[in-house]
């Protein structure tokens, strides 16, 4: 087993995970110090506020991005591994296009109703303009989060790691810059900070294919309808994998934001601020689970490609168990230094919501189990299968928080959905973990 490690970490997808590791452990650091800066220096209610926008900013920038960071990640390689390799600049187009359009109705919905939509996106009501602000600052996210699928998919996870690491160290300079600091004008100093950053990417890689992109937008002796018609055929294969992904990407933001928005409804935004101490500590790993998954959609695609599926299946295997490991270190860890954490990451003020700190450090191995298994679901079926899990655990959340009335009985509601999450992803990778190659191969 060393030697298989020892092979692995010597290849190209080693070195991806190696690189990949370290930088989210610094994306980890920057978030630390994001949440520190702001539960310092933002009111116990605005930072219950900060957190409530926060979650829903992620639920909507993923519901923009319309599953396309999942589809790039997976489409890009089966191109460009095909015989013979396909063009990919159609697919970034038609990809664009479905998160225009997706967004587009979701300003829509918002303004249309944006007397409930302030409720439920910013914690309160009559601040129409903070709504606005939010719901650029999503469609921003969302672009990034493009660029990002696109560096997954091409194999350059430096970039993809680099870039995000840059925005990260980016936003943390008006938290400390800002003579005054408010909910509003960390919003927005983020926003401006995001655009420039998303429009320094776009430009960098157009450039850097501009042969490609010119020959894609001016083809030589085409007309018009033979030009649309492949455009069209990418348009459809990228909405037919990432509808069911949309709805994923909202349910899974979803069981983070859903909390939040419940009880600054139900509670008041202090008790929102209590909680959201024990989902930060719960999220501030998740990234480290994730990165995994981050590189096995591709290379669980490839795999399929190239009749390696067994191989797949054994490293993720042995990566489960890695993944267990880890996760009883970091909640044996948490759950012994939980008030000594709380005073480092926020104030002594917060020390009141270390009992349900604990319980909700729990929810990190389910959750660790699920963020292994998701990509590699994805990547070996186009049927949306982590929709159908995430749909299952909102509605079981909404059942479980409706018929709370504590802080604590909410925490235990939390982990009641995690420790079904992780289970319900387990049980269908075994299900579907050896894929009819041919039958993937037609579902391109």
């Amino acid at each position: 087993m060393l030697k298989v490690i020892k092979e692995k970490f010597n290849s190209g997808m080693g070195r991806d995970v190696v690189w990949t590791f370290s930088i989210q452990i610094l994306i980890m650091l920057c978030s630390f110090a994001i949440n520190k800066l702001l539960a310092n220096r933002l009111s116990i209610d605005d930072f219950g506020q900060y957190n409530v926008i926060k979650r829903s900013v992620q639920v909507l920038s993923f519901v923009m991005l319309a599953g396309v960071g999942i589809a790039l990640p997976r489409y890009i390689p089966l191109y460009r591994n095909s015989t013979p390799p396909r063009r990919i600049a159609p697919l970034l187009t038609a990809s664009m296009i479905y998160i225009i359009g997706v967004s587009l109705v979701v300003f829509l919905v918002c303004i249309l109703f944006s007397t409930q939509m302030q409720d439920v996106v910013i914690g309160q009501g009559g601040n129409m303009n903070l709504l606005l602000v939010a719901l650029a600052y999503a469609f921003i996210l969302a672009l990034a989060q493009y660029v990002f699928a696109y560096y997954r998919g091409i194999g350059h996870f430096k970039w993809f790691n680099g870039s995000q690491l840059a925005m990260q160290l980016a936003i943390i300079l008006p938290l400390v810059l800002l003579p005054v600091l408010t909910v509003s004008n960390v919003f927005i100093s983020w926003l401006i900070i995001t655009i420039l950053l998303v429009v320094f990417f776009f430009i960098k890689e157009v450039k850097s294919k501009w042969k490609e992109v010119r020959e894609y937008i001016q083809p030589q002796n085409k007309s018009l309808t033979a030009h649309l018609s492949p455009l069209t055929s990418h348009l459809k294969t990228i909405i037919r994998y990432s509808s069911g992904r949309l709805v994923a990407d909202f349910f899974q933001f979803s069981l983070s934001a859903f909390p939040l928005i419940y009880i600054s409804n139900t509670q008041g935004l202090q008790m929102t601020a209590y909680f959201s101490v024990g989902i930060f500590f719960v999220t501030m790993v998740t990234p480290i689970f994730s990165f995994m998954g981050i590189i096995l959609l591709p290379y669980v695609s490839q795999s399929i490609v190239r009749h390696e599926m067994a191989a797949a299946n054994r490293l993720v295997s042995r990566l489960a168990l890695t993944y267990v490991g880890a996760s009883l270190l970091f909640m044996g860890f948490f759950f012994l230094f939980t008030k000594f954490l709380t005073i480092l990451l926020f104030t002594s003020d917060y020390l009141v919501a270390t009992d349900l700190t604990r319980i909700m450090i729990l929810s990190i191995l389910p959750q660790a189990v699920y963020m292994l298994y998701r990509n590699t679901i994805d990547a070996v079926s186009v049927i949306p299968y982590n929709a159908i899990i995430l749909g299952i655990c909102i509605l079981t959340m909404i059942v479980s928080f409706s018929l709370s009335t504590t802080l604590t009985q909410f925490a235990w509601a939390y982990l009641g959905v995690s420790i079904l999450q992780g289970l319900l992803s387990w049980i269908i990778w075994r299900a579907i973990k050896n894929p009819d190659t041919k039958n993937c191969q037609q579902e391109q």
